[in-house]
């Protein structure tokens, strides 16, 4: 660039004139020739701002005394500068190919579900893989494979213990034998009766289990039933069942009951009816085949529910719990609640159609709100089809992912959209090509911060041991990496297209529509949210009094949101996972009312020596019962009751006279093989209900049976706290291990929540925590400014310590999802601050002037990526499910908290003790639309970049063809007006006319500004031009410029850089 040399003042020199009112817009007809600063070197830059202002600053450049992080911090910023500065001008040079491109990898990486896998919460993905938990489990299903499925009906009334009741149970337990399937147009496997279907129990009976047993199931002695009086005494007095003959317990099937005062029971509001079925299907879990386990567990399903519906009989509910129920709810939770994800989307696409375009007939953009969400649709299936090709599957908590990348997705638009309305005048004057490329200049850096520490956070959270949440990490890693590529090429695409349409005065609905001397109406052309800023919030956040506010806001919300964090408990439950309104939802509250008869459990035992290990076994089993862990009674123990059969002379005889087995003398078999043979008898004819406690090795070569495992069950107490759950838990593993090692363990389902709760306190604080750091350091790389880390890294804390805490007082508990939700949380509290920060390291001036300028500039963006992502989930306040619900607590929590300490607490803080800027950062004000242009006699424009020349990088410009004796015309568009003129604070002085320095020269040929009558004429025409009464570019030219005479053009470039420093 020429750089014409320093003159003095002459009093006939250069003759400029300035043209109130004019457009500094080039027409085809007269070429603009400026400077183009963005393919300046950074070396240049540094080394060309820092002597000048050295210059201009006698006692030294504060800006230039920098450390090494400080010019790293300058080096990686330019160098994310000019890679987005050239990937936008690349694909604003070519949008289609790039768009083909997106679509073209977007198909291919979605070949991947064909490997798609859905597992619902009834699989053990909350527990760790290597958990002992998990281990045992294994086992359990290895040793005692499935081979019954336990259905169950739940009734309620008044009094079980009536005939009326009675008699409408015995009608359902008809009604249940009776279903049959005969004819099966699908497939004659599903074809079944009550004795072809149910688990057998000797000649001519099926496991079936009720009060009704009392009756043996007879319909019509139960009918004949007179009085209550006549019920509870056979209830009395029967000990042994007349179906089954083992021992009978009527509290094992009634519940809430009332004794007498010789502990009889004499009533019962609730009763259970168990019908166990084989399980022809062969897997618990899969709901999705043919199978006539499956069909008649419909079938018992729907049968229950009809009963439920009666009204008027003596029983008030029906309640049904079958073994494929959890499945088929869980399943229809998540399809139900698929129209509020498009419901949601339907107001995204609206929103954010509003907020991007302008409401005239060419500026809205809701084929490009359209198109953005379309990409985000495309990130999805990308996330999806490489997370089902790496082997992960698609769990319970996975359906909220569309919603979380909907909102960071449309976050990401709107940076780059308000990157675009923030492009200068001068900016704007260049071709469509490099106006993209600056604009992704300046918003690729923000949102490359933003969605790398989001994908770091989850990255991090895959490393976890839970699968459900390893899965879900993988899928949202790869969900955010693949949105970021997606909004930086395919929206900016898109966003191209979309600019060239809008040049071509073309129509934004009917493209096919071209409008010539297109004017927009003046009301299209206000934007509400940023003049609110600029007007209130941004100047108020740097005024004392608002600062305490802040402060004190902050503190007070931080010490009750304390308080909720430390109250805060771990704990889960898979029946959470159901639909609020789900008929399973129902049965358990009912049969936790009821029956709240603890846990059932069960101790197992390997292939150990039976024979020798008699009172080691005992010994454990003592331990379990004195742990206090176990209900009174409620253990089932086929070694102990063998054991004392043994003693007796009926195992003698039996031993003696029926096996030919040598007498026992000491009530003990003498040979091992003589303890199973006798065993097998005890089991097989006279306590026969331990017989499926036994697993026998019936391959043995020598044709002898031998006991391989065994288990002893009970019931666990009813525990309140997760605490005391862990604890049980706990115990148990360390008792079974003291005594036998890995042969013998307590195990029941519930376990695994146990387990989940006893992990899960660890793997979130460990997930965080590595995740924070991991996102400490890509922020202090990407920002590069140890102090802006930290103090982003404050507003985050505060902010999950916010949500913490709020989540206590609305019910919420540490659990899985909480878990997801709160690593959610960091990467959006991320968002929120990263911006703030990043934006107040690019600004020069004073500490407030940069707070403020960030929040003007930046608060929109965030404002309305915050409210997006509420009003993607808003809808799902109106959820049944679990997921769903919490989604939106928690999410709410981190768009209000994360709001207000990114765009409070932060710029608060930034304005006292925020670092010095980038060595690259440029001063830039509320009103940024400024620009300058000089024209020489032939007509030809010379645009003046202002953030160069305020950077100290322009002194000077040259204009070809013309000298300083010719005349040469100043335009000023885009200036402050009279109020912030007149009543602004800069530096701590008020605007007079020795502000104006640019308009106050008179030489003697030429009148300047000299009264104050002038002067309130000039700022009376600036005013008028910044409200939007500004001569066109047809009109300028019958505008009478004002003359002035100045030495030479840098006398000119050297006044307007004194003047725009000033305000």
């Amino acid at each position: 660039m020429q750089k014409p040399s320093e003159g003095s003042y002459e009093d006939s020199g250069l003759e400029v004139s300035y043209m109130k009112g004019a457009r500094s817009v080039p027409t085809t007809e007269q070429p603009v020739h400026q400077v183009d600063l963005e393919q300046v070197e950074l070396e240049d830059g540094l080394n060309e701002a820092c002597p000048m202002q050295e210059a201009a600053e006698p006692s030294g450049n504060k800006r230039c005394q920098r450390n090494a992080l400080q010019r790293i911090g300058s080096s990686v910023s330019h160098t994310l500068e000019t890679f987005f500065y050239n990937l936008g001008h690349g694909i604003a040079s070519s949008p289609w190919t790039v768009i083909l491109c997106c679509f073209l990898v977007s198909a291919l990486c979605g070949l991947g579900m064909i490997k798609f896998e859905v597992k619902d919460s009834s699989a053990p993905i909350w527990i760790p893989v290597t958990s002992k938990v998990q281990a045992n489990q294994l086992w359990t299903e290895k040793e005692f494979p499935l081979r019954a499925r336990y259905n169950v009906i739940l009734v309620t009334a008044d009094n079980i213990l009536s005939p009326a009741a009675l008699r409408e149970m015995s009608e359902i337990d008809t009604a249940v034998k009776q279903m049959v399937e005969y004819n099966n147009s699908q497939n004659d496997i599903l074809e079944f009766n009550w004795t072809s279907i149910c688990i057998p129990y000797g000649p001519g009976k099926c496991v079936s289990r009720s009060i009704l047993e009392l009756w043996e199931f007879d319909e019509s002695r139960i009918n004949k039933l007179k009085s209550s009086s006549e019920i509870i005494n056979l209830l009395a007095y029967t000990e042994r069942s007349p179906v089954f003959d083992d021992p009978f317990e009527g509290s094992d099937w009634l519940g809430d009951l009332t004794f007498n005062i010789d502990g009889g029971i004499i009533n019962a509001k609730a009763a259970k009816l168990v019908y166990a079925i084989k399980a022809t299907s062969g897997d618990e879990l899969n709901t999705r085949i043919d199978a006539p386990d499956l069909l008649w567990e419909t079938r018992f399903v729907s049968l229950a529910q009809r009963f439920g519906k009666r009204e008027g009989g003596a029983l008030k509910s029906v309640d049904v719990k079958a073994v494929r129920s959890f499945r088929d709810e869980s399943d229809q939770s998540f399809e139900a609640d698929v129209i509020l994800l498009a419901a949601g989307i339907v107001i995204i696409i609206c929103y954010v159609a509003i907020v991007m375009g302008k409401f005239n007939e060419v500026e809205h953009k809701v084929y490009l709100a359209l198109v953005g969400v379309f990409g985000i649709g495309l990130a999805i299936l990308v996330s999806y089809g490489l997370a089902s090709a790496l082997g992960q599957f698609y769990g319970p908590i996975h359906p909220i992912l569309p919603f979380l990348l909907l909102g960071l997705g449309v976050d990401d638009m709107f940076v780059i959209i308000e990157a675009w309305n923030n492009l200068s005048t001068f900016e704007k004057q260049k071709p469509l090509p490099e106006k993209v490329a600056i604009a992704m200049k300046h918003a690729g850096v923000s949102i490359t911060v933003t969605s790398v520490t989001d994908f770091v956070a989850f990255a991090i959270g895959a490393s976890t041991a839970l699968p459900a949440l390893k899965s879900f990490c993988i899928y949202a890693a790869l969900g955010i990496l693949f949105l970021f590529i997606m909004q930086s090429t395919f929206f900016v695409a898109w966003l191209t297209i979309d600019q060239r349409r809008q040049n071509a005065s073309r129509d934004a609905c009917c493209i096919w529509i071209k409008y010539y001397n297109f004017v927009p109406n003046k009301c299209s052309q206000f934007q509400f949210l940023p003049w609110m800023l600029r007007k209130f919030l941004a100047p108020a956040l740097t005024t004392t009094p608002i600062k305490v506010l802040v402060l004190t806001l902050v503190m007070c919300l931080l010490g009750v949101s304390s308080y909720g964090t430390y109250l805060l408990k771990t704990d889960s439950n898979l029946a959470w996972f159901l639909p609020t309104d789900s008929y399973l939802t129902r049965f358990f509250n009912r049969y936790d009312t009821y029956f709240g008869d603890g846990m059932l459990s069960d101790l197992y035992i390997g292939n150990v020596t039976y024979y020798n290990d008699t009172d080691r076994i005992e010994a454990m089993v003592n331990d379990i019962e004195s742990s206090g862990y176990i209900i009174e009674g409620s253990l089932v123990n086929w070694h102990r009751e063998y054991i004392a059969w043994l003693e007796t002379r009926e195992a003698n005889n039996v031993a003696y006279y029926g096996l030919d087995l040598p007498w026992m003398y000491y009530g003990y078999p003498e040979k091992e093989q003589d303890y199973f043979t006798l065993l097998n008898v005890f089991v097989g004819k006279y306590e026969r209900q331990y017989y499926p406690l036994l697993k026998w090795n019936d391959t043995n070569p020598n044709n002898t049976r031998r006991l391989e495992a065994s288990k002893i069950s009970f019931r666990i107490k009813d525990l309140e706290s997760t605490d005391a759950k862990v604890k049980c838990l706990t115990f148990f593993e360390n008792l079974t291990e003291s005594h036998y090692g890995r042969e013998a363990f307590v195990w029941s389902p519930g376990f695994r929540n146990w387990e989940t709760n006893r992990v899960i306190g660890n793997e979130l604080y460990t997930n965080l925590g590595l995740a924070f750091a991991a996102v400490f350091i890509v922020t202090l790389l990407l920002v590069a400014n140890l102090r802006v880390c930290l103090l982003v890294c404050l507003s985050v804390i505060i902010t999950l310590v916010n949500v913490c805490g709020m989540m206590h007082f609305w019910n919420l508990t540490i659990d899985i999802l909480t878990s997801i939700l709160l690593i959610l949380s960091l990467g959006l509290a991320i968002d929120y601050s990263a911006h703030i920060g990043h934006t107040f390291m690019t600004v020069a001036g004073t500490r407030n002037e940069r707070a403020k300028i960030t929040v003007a500039t930046m608060g929109s963006a965030i404002i309305n990526g915050g409210f997006s992502t509420f009003l993607a989930f808003i809808l799902l306040a109106t959820s049944n499910s679990y997921v769903f619900i919490t989604f939106f607590k928690v999410f709410f929590l981190v768009v209000v908290f994360g709001l207000f300490n990114g765009l409070g607490l932060l710029p608060v803080l930034l304005s006292w003790i925020g670092p010095e800027p980038y060595l690259t950062a440029t001063h830039k004000s509320i009103t940024s639309n400024m620009s300058i242009t000089l024209k020489d006699l032939s007509g030809s424009k010379h645009a003046v970049d202002i953030d160069r020349l305020l950077a100290g990088k322009d002194r000077s410009v040259a204009i070809p063809n013309t000298t300083n004796q010719q005349k040469v015309e100043l335009y000023i568009e885009g200036l402050p007006d009279r109020q912030e003129l007149e009543g602004g604070e800069r530096d701590g002085s008020q605007f007079d006319e020795e502000s104006l320095q640019l308009f106050n020269r008179k030489p003697d040929n030429a009148r300047g500004i000299s009264t104050q009558e002038e002067l309130d004429k000039m700022l009376s025409d600036l005013e008028q031009q910044v409200s939007g009464a500004a001569t066109s570019s047809s009109t300028a030219g019958n505008v009478q410029p004002r003359q002035f005479n100045f030495t030479n053009h840098n006398d000119i470039i050297g006044d307007c850089e004194r003047y725009l420093n000033r305000i």
